[in-house]
């Protein structure tokens, strides 16, 4: 593959234990019950529960399945999301944070009975998840959440030591957690819904229309009709339901290296302060892994992304004596408005459901999104469905983060578009670099690859008109915006953009 294009993988999607089957791309027009946008956790579990009752089902990836969001994550299954029940007593009341919790919870015993049932070869094991206070300031926030978490019949318990290898003030606990490897997981489920379904991938979505019955259209012509769709794309794809103004888009750095093993400890660890440090630890040919994510910070800022690596770097260095890593990744998330997903039907829409807005924790959140999905798809009663409700309007939770993300991406739509503040030559860039420079008055994103040559594209991106930023660590172009994410050569990696980015021509050097 063209260096200029090539794309980074995840430790999780390196270590495979399996070569992926690849299926085919959508080439002629399908009618199927139900059409799935999406083939990451979200997409395949829906399909498989929606198979098991009896729906016919096609899963439309616009890559490769599970490679993307699902395959770059740490792969924590837990109902343990943070320091979040305190804060969704006080905004939902306890008996909403009752709901998001036992949801949680039932999610990991899904995915448990799908390892079981499927025979999924996956490294599913049961691990306590735990979250640090790194100083005595941070303890009465620890205290409150042990306190919420109790009171909701959670798993959880207040422990004065936890087993890292730095002083911590105190933390909590939650029993009966899991990890796994999420690439081998989504690659199991992808077989059983293929068993019965069809999946197919390189099939990118351009647009929906939301009838009786819908109709899907693809970038390559062909079209899927279907009683219902799932719009299972992180993210959902163009201004479906308006979501790009309800969640959004934070990225963050992901680290997996070799460690010596008296470094593994027992659990999964996330800091309860600022920088954010989640931890957890793997194998693969017989060596051990620690897997952690770092402090987030706004896709495309290319400055702040280098800070959150350089401190996680020097987090596992200190912590667990990392001087080398394998792999170095980002995976980007989207912040629902009020602090929980948004699963269900799209507001105004008769058949089409979304889910996005996971807050980093969409293992457990996107199995809760693919089970609740099919449950309102084949008419089932599901008790998690008015809270998580994709319709609804949280003004006192949600207003201060609505308008304080709107405001950044107008702000960043003029200070970057109009006033072009990028007067970057392409001659500065070095081999394995990008930059936004102005061309002719036109921003444009260029990349030289490895053996010296340029490659270039629009700077703007197709989704609302925003300019991108260089990602140096997955060489990606990406959008602060929204969230967009656009390979070098200006092909879509993930929305809500369905459309590249133009190829732009330069002059010589």
């Amino acid at each position: 593959m063209d260096t200029a294009i090539q794309e980074f993988r995840s430790f999780w999607t390196a270590t495979a234990k399996e070569t992926p089957p690849t299926y085919p791309a959508l080439r002629s027009d399908l009618q199927v019950d139900v059409a799935i946008v999406g083939g990451g956790i979200v997409g395949l579990t829906a399909a498989e529960m929606l198979r098991r009752a009896g729906r016919s089902v096609a899963v439309l990836e616009a890559r490769r399945v599970g490679q993307q969001v699902t395959g770059r994550s740490t792969a924590k299954v837990t109902s343990q999301h943070g320091l979040i029940y305190d804060r969704l007593i006080r905004d939902f009341g306890e008996d909403g944070a009752r709901i998001y919790g036992e949801a949680n919870e039932q999610a990991i015993g899904r995915i448990e009975e799908f390892v079981a049932e499927l025979d999924l070869d996956c490294d599913l094991a049961r691990a306590s998840a735990y979250v640090y206070a790194a100083t005595p300031a941070e303890l009465p926030q620890i205290q409150r959440e042990v306190e919420a978490a109790l009171r909701l019949g959670l798993p959880a318990a207040y422990v004065d030591q936890l087993p890292l290898p730095f002083a911590t003030a105190g933390g909590i606990r939650f029993d009966g957690q899991a990890q796994f490897q999420p690439y081998d997981y989504t690659l199991g489920l992808a077989r059983s819904v293929a068993s019965a379904g069809r999946i197919f991938e390189h099939t990118r979505v351009t647009a929906i229309e939301d009838d009786e019955p819908c109709v899907v259209r693809t970038e390559a012509g062909a079209t899927v009709t279907a009683k219902d769709v799932i719009v299972a794309t992180h993210i959902p794809i163009g201004k479906i339901g308006l979501f790009f103004a309800k969640a959004f888009p934070y990225a963050h750095p992901v680290i997996a290296a070799r460690v010596n093993a008296d470094r593994i400890l027992d659990g999964m660890f996330i800091s309860a302060g600022l920088p954010s440090h989640s931890v957890r630890f793997a194998r693969h040919g017989g060596q051990n892994y620690v897997i952690a994510a770092g402090d987030s910070y706004k896709p495309g800022h290319t400055d702040e992304q280098s800070r959150a690596f350089a401190d996680l770097d020097r987090f596992l260095q200190d912590a667990f004596g990392v001087t080398a890593t394998e792999y170095r990744w980002t995976n980007e998330d989207f912040d629902a408005m009020d602090g929980v997903p948004f699963i269900g039907r799209s507001p105004g829409s008769g058949h089409q459901f979304v889910a996005t807005g996971f807050n980093a924790w969409g293992i457990t959140g996107g199995t809760v999104a693919g089970i609740l999905l099919a449950d309102l798809i084949a008419g089932q009663t599901n008790p998690w469905a008015e809270l998580f409700n994709a319709g609804r309007a949280k003004p006192v939770a949600g207003g201060p983060s609505f308008l304080k993300e709107n405001m950044h991406a107008a702000q960043h739509l003029m200070s970057e578009r109009i006033l072009k503040r990028r007067p970057d030559a392409s001659g500065a860039i070095g081999p394995g670099e990008g930059a936004i420079i102005e061309l002719d008055g036109k921003q444009v994103a260029v990349h030289r690859d490895t053996e010296g040559r340029l490659h270039a594209v629009s700077a703007i991106c197709t989704h609302l008109g925003c300019v991108v930023g260089w990602n140096g660590v997955d060489r990606t172009w990406d959008c602060s915006c929204h969230g967009s994410r656009f390979g070098l050569d200006g092909s879509v990696i993930h929305g809500p953009a369905v459309s590249p980015l133009e190829k732009k021509s330069l002059p010589a050097e």
